[in-house]
This record gives structure tokens, C-alpha cells and sequence, in this order.
């Protein structure tokens, strides 16, 4: 499908989780040996102790979590016993290389101090999408059999592969707008820069769909 505007996406939300081959026992001591180390592989975005929380509510092992802030980039790390977990609101592909950047030493500092490497990695991108010079409801019409479904106020579908997938659906959050969501997994040996270029590549399909494209080329 040809391009026929830029994307305007309001709201979107990405997440990145890392399942550890060896759980961290020994790092969850008091003091937490974690806090340290990853204060200091974040001290480039300015993350200080004011910006480590923690779950003092945790009814399991499994749910002990170290969670740092780190405000500069609208992004969260959780760290888990046997799992991390970054976060962040509304990214931009401007911030993608300090996004990367933060999340790989993040990481670094984390399997290095929990004696521990990454088994798996999982990504997702959620995005509400505002229809460009075509309503939505026509093109998602041309995406789906529209014979067979019959008339309706939106339309969507959904794709499913080994490693990824692909959801669009209608907004329940703004107007007229598409709900986009993918996901895919890697391998451990995957680096974060491979994970971002995969995954701008993800969008930028998923976008061509609805006759759109990014703001910015990487």
C-alpha cells in the first residue's frame, strides 16, 4: 500500500522483557548488591537512589522487584529474580539510541552482578494511530473480507508467526484511531541495536498497512 501521510500516533508504549538463564539469589541480599551496579551504568540519565523503588508487598520470591526510574527517557527498569523488564511511554525513534544505550548497560551491569546471562528476550509496541487523509474504517475494509463480515464501524485482524504478531484493531482510547500492537522474540544473543532495527522495521510494515509511514527514517 502507498504511503499517503505520516503517522500520528498520540500514545504508545514499549516493552522489553529478558528472562535470566540463572536466577539471582545471591543478589537479592541486604544491601542489594543490584542497586549499586546499576546506579552506575545509569548515572549517565542522572538516576539516583531517589529513583529505586521496590515492591514491599511481594507475597513470593518471585515477586521481589527493584524497580529504577529513569526519568530522562520516560523509561523503567524492573529487575526480577529470574527476569528484567524495561519500559517506556511514548518512545520516539529520535531517543532510540539512548534508549539502547541505556538498556544495554543496564543489562550488562545486571547479569554481571547476578552471575546470571539473558536466556530469552520478548519485545512489544502498543500504539493508538489517528487515521491519515482516509478513515480507518476503509482501509481496514480493504484488509479484511468485507463481503463475509458485513458493514461495520471498524474493522481489524490479526497475524500470528513462530517468533512475532501483529494486532490492529479499533481504539478504544481516541477516535477513529487503530489499536496497533507487535510483538516478537529473540534469540539471547540478539543485541539491543538488532532488537531496535527488527523492530522499526516491524512498525514500518505494520504502518504501510494503514497507508502510513514514520516521522523519522533511521
Amino acid at each position: 500500500m502507498s504511503d499517503t501521510g505520516i503517522a500520528d500516533i498520540p500514545e504508545s508504549f514499549f516493552e522489553y522483557r529478558a528472562d535470566l538463564s540463572v536466577a539471582m539469589f545471591s543478589a537479592w541480599t541486604l544491601p542489594n548488591p543490584l542497586v549499586p551496579s546499576v546506579l552506575g551504568a545509569l548515572a549517565k540519565w542522572n538516576v539516583g537512589l531517589s529513583d529505586v523503588t521496590w515492591n514491599n508487598e511481594a507475597k513470593s520470591f518471585k515477586d521481589l522487584q527493584l524497580t529504577f526510574n529513569v526519568a530522562q527517557l520516560d523509561a523503567a527498569i524492573k529487575v526480577g529474580v529470574d527476569s528484567v523488564l524495561f519500559i517506556a511511554l511514548n518512545p520516539d525513534w529520535e531517543d532510540a539510541p539512548n534508549l539502547v544505550s541505556a538498556f544495554d548497560e543496564a543489562i550488562k551491569a545486571i547479569c554481571k552482578t547476578g552471575n546470571t546471562q539473558v536466556r530469552s528476550q520478548e519485545i512489544s509496541l502498543a500504539m493508538h494511530v489517528k487515521p491519515g487523509s482516509t478513515p480507518f474504517v476503509d482501509v481496514m475494509a480493504r484488509l479484511v473480507n468485507k463481503e463475509v463480515l458485513g458493514p461495520g464501524e471498524m474493522y481489524g485482524f490479526s497475524v500470528y508467526r513462530d517468533t512475532s504478531s501483529l494486532v490492529i484493531d479499533k481504539s478504544i482510547r481516541y477516535e477513529k484511531a487503530v489499536f496497533l500492537r507487535l510483538t516478537r522474540r529473540f534469540a539471547a544473543s540478539s543485541s539491543f541495536e538488532e532488537i531496535a532495527d527488527i523492530l522499526y522495521k516491524d512498525e514500518l510494515k505494520a504502518l504501510d498497512f494503514l497507508g502510513l509511514r514514520e516521522l523519522l527514517e533511521r
